[in-house]
C-alpha cells in the first residue's frame, strides 16, 4: 500500500552500517533486514544450522516469497555467514536491483578512507542507475540532515531514559528504534517529536529496581518476552549497547563541502566499537564500562546471539575486564528458535544478588 500511495522503490539494506542516506537521496526507501518471528523451514536447503538466526531467517523468508515487496537489497560483508547472502538472492530472488558494497573492516590509514569513498560513489552511481534520479550534492546533504534529526530525536530519548529510568518500558523503546529503520525517517521524526512533547510531562518513578546495562545482539533485535522477564524481575534498563538501540543512532554525520566525505567519516569512526571491524585502538569494554559508571548501573547483561563468531571472539576479554573492574555481568545465550526463558529466569536470578550495587 506504502508503495503503490508513494511511488517509490523499497531497497532493502543488510545490518549494520550501509549508509542509508544515499539510498533516500535516490527518492527510494531504505529498510534494515530483519528476521522473522517465524521457525526456519525452508532456509535449511541454503545455509547451515550452525549459521546465526538473522542470516537463516533471512534465507527463510526469501525463498518463501516473503521479501517480494522488496525492489533491491544492498549487501556489504558484516560478517563470514552474510558474505554469501547475496549470491543466496541471485539466485533465488533475482530481484531488480542488488548491489553489494566492500566495506573495509580494518582502518590502516587514509588509503582505507580513499577506498570507502570510491565505494560509496560506486553505490551512488548504481543507485542512480536504477531509481532514474540523479544523487546530487544538495539532495545528499537534505537526506543527511533528515537522518541527523532523526539520530538527535533518537539521542534524546536515550538521554531521557537514562535520567527517568523506566520512564518506557524496554521493549517500547526497541519497538520505537526498530520502526525507525524500517518506515520513511520523515515520518519517524515527526512521531519522535509528538512522544518526546508527551514525555517530558509523563509522571514516573522506580523504586528499589536493579539498573542494568545491556550490550551485544549486534545485527538482531532482542525477542521482547526477554526483556519483559528482566523487568519482572526487578530490573529496569538504563542504557544499551545494541544494534537496535542506541548503536544504530549514536553518531550524525558531519557535513562538509562533499557530503559523501562525511558519510565516509561517519562510517570509519571508532566508537561505538564494534566486534565486525578490526580495530586494535579503541577497547569496547571501556566504552560499555563508560555506560556502567555515567548510568549509576548496577551491572550488565551481556546479550549472545548463538553462532555469532564476532561477538564470542571479544567476549572473554570483556568478561575478564569487567571482573577487574568490579561490574557484575552476566551472559545470556538466545537463538532464533528457542528462548528457554526459564533456563534464563534461574541465570538472571542467581545473578541479582550480586547486581545489588557496584
Amino acid at each position: 500500500d506504502w508503495k503503490k500511495a508513494h511511488n517509490k522503490k523499497v531497497i532493502g539494506c543488510y545490518p549494520m552500517y550501509l549508509p542509508e542516506e544515499i539510498i533516500h537521496a535516490a527518492g527510494a526507501l531504505p529498510v534494515v533486514i530483519w528476521r522473522s518471528n517465524e521457525a526456519v523451514t525452508m532456509g535449511h536447503s541454503h545455509v547451515p544450522p550452525f549459521n546465526c538466526g538473522l542470516t537463516r531467517s533471512f534465507v527463510d523468508d526469501l525463498v518463501k516469497g516473503k521479501l517480494e515487496f522488496m525492489d533491491g537489497m544492498v549487501f556489504y560483508r558484516t560478517c563470514l555467514q552474510a558474505q554469501g547472502l547475496p549470491f543466496i538472492v541471485e539466485q533465488n530472488a533475482k530481484p531488480p536491483y542488488l548491489e553489494y558494497l566492500y566495506l573495509p573492516a580494518l582502518y590502516p590509514g587514509n588509503s582505507v578512507r580513499d577506498f570507502l569513498i570510491d565505494e560509496l560513489e560506486r553505490l551512488k552511481s548504481s543507485i542512480e542507475e536504477y531509481t532514474g534520479n540523479r544523487v546530487t550534492d544538495d539532495r545528499l546533504a537534505q537526506s543527511i540532515d533528515i537522518y541527523n534529526k532523526n539520530r538527535r530525536l533518537m539521542n534524546t530519548l536515550f538521554e531521557l531514559r537514562r535520567n527517568k529510568p523506566g520512564i518506557l518500558r524496554a521493549k517500547e523503546v526497541m519497538a520505537i528504534s526498530q520502526a525507525g529503520m524500517l518506515m520513511p525517517k520523515e515520518e519517524h521524526n515527526r512521531l519522535l517529536e509528538k512522544l518526546l512533547r508527551k514525555l517530558e510531562v509523563r509522571e514516573w518513578g522506580i523504586q528499589g529496581r536493579t539498573k542494568v546495562v545491556i550490550y551485544g545482539g549486534l545485527c538482531q533485535t532482542v525477542q521482547f518476552d526477554l526483556l519483559d522477564l528482566i523487568e519482572e524481575l526487578g530490573m529496569v534498563v538504563v542504557d544499551d549497547d545494541l544494534y537496535v538501540g542506541t548503536r544504530y543512532y549514536v553518531n550524525e554525520v558531519q557535513l562538509n563541502d562533499r557530503p559523501i566525505l562525511g558519510l565516509a567519516d561517519r562510517y570509519l569512526k571508532r566508537i561505538p566499537p564494534c566486534a565486525t571491524k578490526g580495530d586494535w585502538e579503541t577497547d569496547w569494554t571501556d566504552y560499555l564500562i563508560e555506560k556502567v559508571r555515567s548510568t549509576r548501573a548496577n551491572g550488565i547483561i551481556s546479550l549472545m546471539i548463538k553462532f555469532c563468531p564476532p561477538h564470542l571472539c571479544y567476549y572473554p576479554d570483556i568478561k575478564r575486564k569487567l571482573a577487574k573492574e568490579g561490574i557484575p555481568e552476566v551472559l545470556v545465550e538466545v537463538e532464533h528458535e528457542i528462548v528457554s526463558l526459564e533456563q534464563i529466569k534461574t541465570r538472571l536470578q542467581s545473578n541479582m544478588e550480586i547486581m545489588g550495587g557496584i
